[in-house]
């Protein structure tokens, strides 16, 4: 069965200059983009649904397949494999070598129109994570589809974190996938701390629910509310009780091997005489 994780931010609006500015505003990121003349321009609509194939260059663990050459000494791409080592290195991970290919289209209209034509059951989202059974039946092919678009930093570490857990994990529950995913997109200076879900839970307030989270498997059952609270979950067994990163570690190792290895909540239920406060009391500490 196909796996599929995906941004549910709305659609980022497409660059039109030559600079793709980072999320922290620090380090600007610059891609070649070529200009067409009006007259020469191609119809995107009459486009065929292809993916991007002219050029492909391997960064550490990732291989970039797109129609325009990459610059590989940008700082994107040492971001990149920063974030592979820190993943690692955190959660405790085996050192994954699969290799992740990323197809990276130059317009969005090509993107959402190749996408519509190959996974028309999937909801128009900025970037994807596919992990597509190979027809050898040898493992899974870990494909990340997304465009230049203003937020392809912060979608390419999100979409990447899936592709890494998944390289060396039998599978992830459904939460603490788009948790960890939602954790690792933001720069490492940030500490995981988004400040778009907290100005959410001030506003709307938080009744956190690990078990209820735990029982999601499709996707589309998780709505905004459900990538906030898995966030919050995730950053307070990082940034908790020591014990409490240890039991994800811990669970995660089983992941390796077993699929199901059961419920995460008991495990953090030992690290905490009240689970629910404490995720309350952490989030209160962030703001």
């Amino acid at each position: 069965m196909m796996q599929v994780r995906s941004r549910t931010i709305l659609l980022g609006v497409v660059l039109s200059s030559l600079v793709v500015v980072t999320l922290a505003g620090c380090r600007p990121f610059k891609f070649p983009l070529r200009r067409r003349h009006h007259d020469q321009q191609v119809r995107l609509n009459d486009a065929p649904a292809t993916l991007p194939g002219k050029y492909s260059q391997r960064v550490s663990q990732f291989v970039f397949v797109s129609d325009f050459e990459l610059k590989t000494d940008q700082p994107l791409f040492k971001e990149l494999t920063d974030l592979r080592e820190r993943v690692v290195r955190e959660l405790g991970l085996p050192n994954p070598t699969a290799l992740i290919h990323v197809y990276l289209f130059e317009e969005r209209d090509r993107y959402q129109r190749y996408m519509h034509v190959r996974y028309p059951e999937l909801p128009e989202r900025r970037a994807f994570f596919v992990a597509q059974p190979r027809n050898s039946g040898n493992g899974d092919d870990l494909i990340v589809y997304t465009f230049l678009g203003d937020h392809l930093r912060q979608d390419l570490r999100h979409e990447l974190t899936h592709a890494l857990l998944h390289s060396v994990l039998k599978d992830v529950p459904l939460w603490l996938d788009e948790g960890l995913a939602e954790y690792y997109e933001l720069p490492t200076e940030s500490r995981g701390v988004n400040r778009i879900h907290l100005a959410s839970y001030q506003k709307e307030g938080l009744r956190p629910n690990l078990a209820r989270l735990e029982l999601l498997s499709q996707v589309q059952q998780m709505n905004q509310a459900e990538y906030r609270e898995a966030w919050a979950w995730v950053h307070l067994i990082m940034h908790g009780r020591p014990e409490s990163r240890q039991a994800l570690v811990s669970y995660l190792k089983q992941l390796r091997f077993n699929a199901t290895p059961g419920a995460i909540q008991p495990r953090l239920q030992a690290c905490y005489d009240d689970l629910e406060a404490a995720l309350l009391a952490h989030l209160g500490t962030l703001r």
